[in-house]
């Protein structure tokens, strides 16, 4: 049962680990196109803003093939 525990703590902490590195990339690039949209970089805004949706679009296009191969 302790070693139980021991992994699950550690999975805890793995996964809230994950987050705060996450959500401090989230917080860094999100300051970046604000900065940059403040000085009137626009080339590196709309670089940024084509980036996210990119993500965002692997994301839904990963989450419908794992769908589709009864994955999940």
């Amino acid at each position: 049962m302790d070693d139980l525990v021991v992994s699950g703590v550690l999975g805890l902490i793995g996964i809230y680990l994950a987050l705060f590195f996450f959500l401090v990339a989230i917080y860094t690039i999100g300051l970046l196109i604000y900065t940059s949209l403040a000085t009137g970089d626009f080339g590196l805004v709309l670089e940024g803003t084509i980036a996210v949706l990119i993500s965002a679009i692997f994301y839904i296009g990963i989450g419908c093939w794992l769908r589709k191969t009864d994955r999940i």
